[in-house]
């Protein structure tokens, strides 16, 4: 059956790149490669302070001595956690390039104490971050 009285089929035409692939398809295509390097820029390591951090913190009730080489910069680190110990420590040298900021808080979202490169600190402190 098919005249002027029949109404026309209607398809809906797939719109197609240059190449014959579907825009959608191309679009996918291209968000593979993009999340990789997004997910690569995101895993960098940070770039690290070059030299040691010294600090002094008591553990299971004898004074001990810490040492990171090549601390990580922008990270709050949690002294004394990371080296096997808890509470505060009391005491910090910092021989690496970059300044470092004692604080008090676990976030090292407080003012903090800077320790520039070069310097030594008594003072009590909870997390270090490096910049």
């Amino acid at each position: 059956m098919s005249g002027p009285d029949m109404p026309a089929v209607v398809r809906p035409m797939e719109d197609r790149s240059r190449n014959g692939t579907p825009p959608l398809r191309l679009a996918h295509h291209a968000a593979a490669p993009l999340a990789a390097l997004l997910l690569l820029a995101a895993s960098r390591p940070a770039e690290a302070a070059r030299g040691t951090f010294t600090l002094r913190f008591t553990a299971a009730g004898r004074s001990r001595a810490g040492v990171s080489g090549n601390p990580a910069d922008g990270v709050c680190v949690d002294a004394t956690a990371s080296m096997g110990g808890s509470g505060r420590a009391r005491a910090a040298r910092n021989t690496t390039d970059r300044t470092g900021t004692l604080h008090m808080s676990i976030d090292c979202e407080d003012e903090g104490v800077v320790l520039p490169a070069g310097a030594h600190r008594s003072a009590e402190f909870k997390t270090v971050r490096f910049d």
